[in-house]
């Protein structure tokens, strides 16, 4: 692949980079504060590299929470992603390097993946998917280590930066719709977000979210998947 393709993937990362790298300033400010030092997180980045586990993981450090309520949290949290991959189980079987990939897989570069067509582009799947995944790491790793250095020299007040993970969401769900626009997909994602939301206890927001996707998506399948295709 050349190199104005490898400039095209960088550019359909720069949401991500818009997103990750103020997330990852409030992550660094968040671990100094409870006590971690900027190397334990540079290390949570690199070998985590789960955003919502990570903070969940600085709170359990914090209050010396056991590692079976921690990984059965992390469990949960992490459990999406069983889904992606199988949404993308073509793709990945494809692939002559997928280790990293599958490791370093997270909600907004399978979202990037996904709002992509790749099937006149399939001889070049490694490039696209690996460094997609390498281009999102990096820039988590580095808002992550920013937010360290600022978190332990400036006394400023960053509450709210985390809502720029919510605003992320909605630009990614907006590019995966023009993709596929299939409004009852998007309505019934609207509704299970809300059955999360009011209906499960706030840890479990993303399971239960999942799960009702899920099971109302298997339940009327022909409804959402056959009927609304384009």
């Amino acid at each position: 692949m050349s190199e104005t393709s490898k400039t095209e993937i960088f550019k359909t990362t720069i949401p991500v980079l818009m997103g990750y790298v103020p997330l990852g300033i409030a992550f660094g400010i968040y671990g100094i504060n409870a006590g971690l030092s900027a190397g334990v997180l540079a290390l949570t980045s690199i070998f985590v590299y789960a955003g919502s586990v990570e903070f969940v993981l600085v709170a359990f450090i914090v209050s010396k929470a056991s590692l079976v309520e921690t990984f059965f949290v992390a469990f949960l949290l992490n459990f999406r992603h069983f889904f992606y991959t199988m949404s993308l189980l073509d793709e990945i079987r494809a692939l002559k390097r997928r280790v990293y990939f599958i490791y370093a897989l997270t909600d907004e570069t399978f979202a990037l993946l996904k709002s992509r067509d790749f099937s006149q582009n399939r001889q070049n799947l490694d490039l696209i998917f690996n460094l997609t995944a390498a281009l999102n790491h990096s820039y988590w790793f580095f808002g992550v280590i920013l937010g360290a250095l600022l978190g332990a020299s400036l006394d400023v007040d960053f509450s709210g930066v985390e809502f720029s993970l919510a605003a992320l969401f909605a630009m990614l769900t907006y590019e995966v719709f023009k993709v596929n626009p299939n409004e009852r997909i998007l309505f019934l994602a609207f509704g299970c977000a809300f059955v999360g939301l009011f209906v499960f206890p706030t840890q479990y927001f993303l399971f239960g979210a999942l799960m009702s996707g899920i099971l109302i998506s298997l339940a009327f399948k022909k409804f959402f998947i056959v009927r609304g295709q384009k």
